[in-house]
């Protein structure tokens, strides 16, 4: 009789858990030269997550009382073209948290999930994290972000205004100063923040990311990663109702995020092209990059336009070698119902990850359904 009812305890406690998930599907076609005097090479195939990853997830609230929440969200992406899971064969890859959250003072969550960066800069991309090239990832890698073992505060959103910060002590991504050894500085680790306002047409953001190199491995190649690297980014939206209007600018001081995708395995080989989940430290090397664009309702749908660029500078600007990326990109997306809908997009990409001569041609068009 105990056992029984602590057990009814425990389920009227819990408010709410909710299955969910997204699955995308499509066709792309997509062309690739990887530099000055390279073949051109070209693929048709079937893709997932062209617009929005694939995933399932597991989302819970319990409410403690006194504005006090507790929650957990747990979500797996998969490639829906086979059935096989992403993110390196992780159950949870996308995201496994924990949160305690009042009303007054805000939230604080643990585990692996998008950056405080990412969450900050949602929505000044006109294409998100999605399109493959057309994402703003593509010059911009902090601007979606997922890292392991991160500790995340946020505020209650204030007269429009919300914060949000965290460090992670092991964030999982692929870089040349390799995680090792058993203390805390011998590892990769990452502070990062955003601060975001948010009020009727208009939204500007402000994020910043601190990424701490294992100097163990200083001498190791001929990059000098005994450094570390710092970025930023500044955008914002206005919204006109007939059109919203989308822009950012940004750099990257003392390596590159997402260079560790070299053209060859991240396009070639069978990757998105998109240049997210890894970093790369390289004293004097610095990028700047900046995005424009606008979105707008059209026949039942949204389309979208934008124009990228990314700029070597420092140490990376060597002639003949490097040259700006520029990458100008349409979309459209078009709702069947709620949760179904269709979309297709076009991008072309110059000088692709800041290779002299690459250059990019990619077609999609697909389906999405939400559950």
């Amino acid at each position: 009789a105990a056992l029984i009812a602590g057990y009814a305890g425990a389920a009227s406690a819990q408010n709410s858990v909710t299955l969910y998930g997204v699955i995308s599907t499509g066709l792309e076609y997509q062309t690739i030269k990887a530099g000055d005097g390279e073949e051109t090479r070209s693929r048709f195939r079937m893709d997932t997550g062209e617009w929005s990853g694939s995933r399932w997830g597991l989302r819970g609230v319990e409410d403690l009382g006194n504005g006090l929440k507790a929650s957990f969200q747990l979500e797996s992406g998969f490639d829906s073209t086979d059935g096989d899971q992403s993110q390196g064969g992780r159950l949870f890859g996308r995201q496994a948290t924990v949160a305690l959250e009042g009303a007054s003072w805000g939230k604080v969550q643990l585990g692996r999930a998008v950056s405080p960066a990412t969450v900050a800069f949602s929505g000044v991309d006109p294409f998100g994290a999605s399109f493959g090239t057309s994402s703003y990832t593509s010059s911009a890698g902090m601007s979606f972000e997922r890292y392991d073992d991160m500790v995340t505060y946020s505020t209650p959103s204030i007269s429009g205004f919300n914060a949000v910060v965290g460090y992670s002590f092991q964030p999982g991504l692929s870089t040349n100063s390799a995680a090792a050894g058993f203390e805390t500085n011998n590892k990769d680790r990452i502070a990062s923040a955003g601060l975001r306002y948010a009020n009727g047409p208009i939204l500007v953001s402000g994020i910043f990311n601190y990424l701490y190199s294992n100097n163990e491995n200083t001498g190791a190649g001929l990059v000098d990663n005994d450094t570390n690297l710092k970025s930023w980014q500044v955008g914002g939206t206005y919204d006109f109702k007939v059109a919203k209007i989308h822009a950012a600018y940004g750099q990257e001081i003392d390596g590159l995020v997402g260079a560790a995708d070299s053209i060859e395995n991240a396009i070639i080989a069978g990757g998105s092209g998109q240049t997210g989940g890894s970093a790369t430290f390289a004293r004097g090397v610095r990028a700047q990059s900046w995005l424009v664009g606008v979105s707008a309702p059209l026949g039942g749908g949204k389309i979208a336009v934008g124009v990228q660029q990314k700029r070597p500078g420092g140490d990376l600007k060597v002639s003949g070698v490097t040259a700006n990326q520029t990458i100008a990109s349409v979309g459209y997306t078009y709702s069947l119902s709620k949760r179904t809908g269709l979309y297709g997009y076009y991008s072309y990409a110059d000088n692709l990850n800041m290779i002299k001569g690459a250059k990019s041609n990619m077609f999609g068009v697909g389906v999405r359904h939400l559950f």
